[in-house]
């Protein structure tokens, strides 16, 4: 809604008055006509998406059955700038309704239904097993029905464990399905996304290089209680049950200080301060801190080099370092995925 605002207000203010028109996803348009007609179609394109998704949520209609109606005009249609070359219809009208009314569609059955594996296990028992499903989705393959077989197959693939021969024609099947979707897709982001699920299903997880999970120059730009933000939200709780501690932090460089507080299994900071009864005080640069953030020094070698000082319960410390998570770059999206990555932590 409020870019087609936007579009208007470019209309208004240059329109059919510039030379040319050079927008991100869009290759150049030129001429003050042709400039003008662009602005006008765009800004009628994101209006009729949002207020015709509105109006059929007020309808009833589900993200998923909006999506399935909605259809612009022959107008936008014949225009084809207009087209889903990058988003979609499709896509946009679920983004839509997602904002207004959240992921919940007011159907208690939705609320609070049972994770993927399990569902998947269910619902491919009630369908009579796997040898079954498989034969029907072949079937309906068979018969160009490339977004069910998707699904099917999913589940399927959810259903059983890595290796096993079920899965692993459930994989390939899908992997078939997706392809054909691929090949279809106008909008050039979903056929990414359907051909990297093919390569998944068929060949497993890319296996890339480990490295750090930031930039070098986002992590020395990233101020100092986002860093701590940043350190919370790797605390893994179940480690960290039942445990307190206190740390006074000091950067030796910057003058800064940070008391960091662990209790009910969460990380609070509270900057410029710090505490008399601390279980320890940490001193270090904020240059120090940068290469630990990019995993490319650990706490206990800089302790070890004296480029991190611990006054206190040194044991601290590296209690608290031992319930922060890593983070592996890659994992399963759309393939079976080991039982331990299932498992509660």
């Amino acid at each position: 809604l409020a870019w087609s605002r936007y579009l208007d207000g470019a209309l208004q203010r240059y329109g059919a008055g510039s030379d040319v028109l050079i927008a991100q996803h869009h290759w150049p348009v030129w001429g003050g006509a042709a400039i003008d007609r662009f602005l006008r179609n765009q800004r009628d394109l994101y209006k009729f998406v949002h207020d015709q998704t509105l109006r059929l949520m007020n309808h009833g209609l589900l993200a998923s059955e909006i999506a399935e109606r909605l259809q612009l005009p022959q107008a936008l249609l014949d225009d084809w700038a207009c087209h889903g070359f990058y988003g979609t219809v499709r896509h946009n009208v679920k983004a839509i309704v997602q904002r207004y009314l959240g992921w919940y569609d007011g159907n208690p059955a939705h609320l609070d239904p049972l994770p993927p594996a399990e569902t998947a296990r269910k619902t491919v028992a009630y369908m009579g097993g796997a040898d079954a499903v498989l034969q029907r989705a072949r079937a309906d393959f068979a018969q160009g029905e490339y977004r069910w077989v998707a699904q099917v197959c999913a589940m399927l693939a959810h259903a059983g464990s890595p290796g096993e021969p079920h899965t692993d024609q459930a994989c390939a099947l899908g992997a078939d399905a997706l392809e054909q979707l691929g090949y279809q897709a106008e909008s050039a982001t979903w056929r990414n996304a359907y051909l990297q699920a093919v390569v998944e299903l068929r060949h497993g997880v890319p296996n890339l290089p480990s490295i750090g999970m930031a930039a070098a120059d986002m992590v020395r730009a990233m101020p100092l209680g986002m860093f701590f933000d940043y350190l919370a939200m790797r605390l893994d709780g179940s480690r960290a049950e039942g445990k307190c501690l206190r740390l006074n932090w000091q950067f030796t460089d910057t003058a800064e200080q940070v008391l960091l507080n662990l209790e009910n299994s969460v990380l609070t900071h509270r900057q410029g301060q710090q505490h008399a009864q601390a279980d320890a005080t940490v001193r270090l640069a904020r240059t120090t801190l940068d290469q630990i953030s990019m995993q490319r020094l650990t706490f206990a070698d800089a302790c070890k080099a004296g480029q991190v000082e611990v006054a206190g319960n040194e044991a601290a410390l590296m209690d608290l370092m031992g319930m922060i998570d890593n983070f592996s770059r890659m994992f399963p999206v759309v393939g079976p995925r080991p039982a331990s990555a299932l498992a509660s932590r």
